[in-house]
This record gives C-alpha cells, structure tokens and sequence, in this order.
C-alpha cells in the first residue's frame, strides 16, 4: 500500500476547523487530546487561529487555584505553550507537577486523582498514561531536571502494575478499582489507545540512560506487537480489542495511527509496522466527513458505573462525534503530515 493514500494536510485542517467549535473551559477526559492536536495541527498547517484557540484556555486555567480536575490538565500542551509565552506558565506546571505527585492520594502504589467523587475515589485510570508520563518526562526537559525522568516512568509502572491482567494477555484495563480490587473494561481498546500513545511519546522525550527505560521500551513493544496482531482487515479494531463481537470504533484507528506513526518515525517500533498504520490511517480518514467530523467514535465510557456487565456496556454504546474524537483523528493526521512529507522528500 502506498504511505500516502489521500491528503493528511487537508484533513488536518478540516478536523481542526471543527474542533475550535468546542469549548474548553473545564477540563474534561478528552480535552488534553484535543488541545494536543490543535497544536500539533498550528504547528503542521503554519496556522495560528489553532495555537491560539488552545493557549487561551491553558492562560486562563493559569489564573486559578488547583482543583481536582487539574489532573486532567493538558501538561504537554500547557508546556509547549510555555515555551512560547514565557515562565508564569512553567512555574504551574511546576504545581500541577507537584499535586500530581505528591498532593494526590495514592493506593497499591498509583495515584487515585478524583477522590473528591465517591465513585471513583479508588480508581485508577487508563488514560492517565497519556496525560501524566509524558507531561512528566517532557517537564524534566525543560528544567533539566532527572527526577522528572524517573517520576515520568514511575507513574507508567504504577499504573500498568495494576491495570494489566498477564492471565489473560497483554492489554490493559480500562480502570483498577483499588478499593474493591476490581479490574474493569479489559482491552478497552481506546483505552489501549491512550496507553500505547502515552507510552510512546514517553520514550520519545526521555534519555535512554533514564533508569527503567529499557525495561519501559520493551513493555511498550509488546504491547505494540498485541496491538498490530489484532487489526481488522478493514483498518479497524474492535471497540473491545480482543472480542470480536465488539463492533469497529473510529478512535481505535486513530489512536493507533498516531502511536504506531510516531513509533516507526522515532525508530521505536518496526519498520514494518508502518503498513498497520497506514490501514489505520485509511480507515480514520474515511471517517472524516466534509465538515470535519470524526464519526463513529463510542460516547463517554464510565468503567464500572453502568447498570450492565461490563462486556455489553462496551457493545452496546453508542458513538457520535466528540471532542477525544476530534483529538485522536488530529494527531494522527498530524503525524500523517509528516509520513506524506518524508515521502515526498525522499
């Protein structure tokens, strides 16, 4: 298959317009994606109205006391925003650093971020692999700071430990209630999404010589290999990756055209992954209609909060346009960007 099968620079452009219709105010669990994309998209496309549409709520949050919902700050965003505009916005990410790691309670090891809402005091998230690791590492960077390193890697140990469940393969849970001991939403595969991005672009930002990198590498390569191994035909994966009664979800082709494009690119992952991610890539952009929206992406998945078992809670969402949609189609077609463009070079 040719690596460039359609247009990643107008696609891009086309999701970004459509995502600066969404407010971002509150942080929520797919606004750090989106904020992400939008400056990936500024940055690509040579664009400021996107850089602008993000730094002006990262300025804002900047003007407020911490709450709980910072855990869900856009870190690297807030960084990359920082590094343009100047210290004010470093020192809090210094804070937010500081509650992230040591304001926050923690259980069996990891950090337990809302336990301000009674059910999810205990619980422990998937996606926090893309929000925290990488803020971490990236902010160890800029302060030239080591520790950070090891924070970065500390945190993806704490919570792989409890979300991986090795008697049944080498997915990840969607949440680890540590209070119950419960694991919910094995193979979540948007879940799976959010690690595998999170851990790549960990490695991405850290010196190798930072202690446990190997040992992180590897545990990004096999879950890389589960990943790639379970690919629809179509591009696809199933919304639970490992259940084949699970209907294909959009963001599962989009979070994982943006991870395993950003692996090879960075020499990361095989070389011959590069096919995965340009079926994925083909199966996110037939998905982006005219108007810029990434259709088909499951709604809003609370693990261990429906009225069904688990399984058929996950079967059976429905899927609609939204903003972590809009963020995982943006980075993929960022790093599209820079496949077509090395093609073409070369």
């Amino acid at each position: 298959m040719s690596r460039n099968t359609s247009s990643a620079e107008s696609t891009l452009r086309a999701l970004a317009d459509r995502t600066t219709n969404y407010d971002f105010t509150i942080w929520f669990w797919g606004d750090a994606i989106a904020l992400d994309g939008l400056l990936d998209a500024a940055e690509a496309l040579d664009d400021v109205r996107y850089y602008e549409h993000a730094a002006r709520f990262i300025r804002a949050w900047a003007k407020d006391s911490p709450t709980w919902v910072d855990h869900l700050t856009p870190g690297r965003a807030l960084l990359r925003v920082s590094s343009r505009e100047g210290g004010a916005l470093l020192d809090r990410a210094v804070v937010l650093a500081d509650q992230l790691l040591e304001r926050s309670p923690r259980s069996a090891g990891a950090p337990l971020y809302r336990p301000d809402i009674p059910q999810y005091r205990h619980a422990v998230w998937v996606d926090s692999i893309y929000h925290v690791p990488p803020f971490l590492a990236e902010l160890g960077n800029v302060l030239s700071d080591p520790r950070y390193h090891e924070f970065a890697l500390a945190e993806w140990r704490a919570h792989t430990q409890l979300l991986g469940d090795p008697g049944r393969g080498p997915f990840l849970g969607h949440s680890f209630d540590t209070g119950q001991r419960l694991l919910h939403g094995y193979g979540w595969a948007r879940g799976v999404g959010w690690a595998l991005y999170g851990m790549v672009e960990t490695l991405t930002l850290l010196p190798d010589s930072t202690p446990g990198y190997q040992e992180a590498k590897a545990e990004a390569l096999t879950l890389a290999q589960a990943v790639v191994e379970t690919q629809d035909s179509t591009g696809f994966w199933h919304t639970l990756i490992h259940d084949h009664e699970a209907y294909l979800e959009s963001s599962t082709a989009s979070f994982f055209a943006a991870a395993l494009d950003l692996g090879v690119s960075c020499g990361l992952l095989p070389r011959e992954y590069a096919e995965h991610a340009d079926r994925a890539w083909v199966a996110t952009h037939s998905r982006v209609n005219e108007a810029g929206e990434f259709w088909g992406v499951s709604a809003c998945t609370y693990a261990g909060q429906s009225d069904v078992d688990d399984v058929t809670m996950y079967r059976t969402l429905p899927t609609e346009v939204n903003v972590w949609g809009q963020g995982s189609a943006l980075r993929a077609a960022a790093q599209r960007c820079v496949v077509e463009r090395v093609g073409l070079a070369s």
